[in-house]
């Protein structure tokens, strides 16, 4: 009986920390507004032949600057997007919250043009 509480505490303790995402990986909250800004800048470079934008390094450029603002090395950056890769399931949430982030920017960004062209 002993033996068997010690496996089902171990396999307790395992499945409850395989959640947890290694040292030096960003946690969800941590990588959702990463990617939501990523997404944005995604947005601007598709946009740059409307602007008129011939700059060589420009989205190379967006995306430094969004790892910039929130102040993340490339590499842990990198290693992230690699660990949520490998674990759909915990990658999974980070994507439906950066869907619903976008979702409600679309949606405030169409209010504020709808008051506009009512004006």
């Amino acid at each position: 009986m002993r033996s068997f509480l010690i496996v089902v505490t171990v396999f307790l303790a395992l499945a409850c920390s395989r959640n947890k995402v290694p040292k030096g990986i960003l946690t969800q909250k941590e990588i959702t507004p990463v990617l939501v800004d990523l997404h944005l800048a995604e947005s601007v470079y598709a946009q740059r032949f409307s602007m008129k934008t011939d700059y060589q390094n420009y989205q190379d450029d967006l995306y430094l600057s969004v790892l910039k603002k929130y102040k993340l090395n490339q590499k842990v950056f990198e290693e992230s997007v690699f660990y949520y890769g490998k674990h759909p399931d915990q990658f999974k949430p980070v994507y439906d919250e950066l869907l619903n982030r976008l979702n409600e920017m679309l949606a405030k960004s169409r209010a504020k043009d709808s008051i506009q062209n009512k004006k």
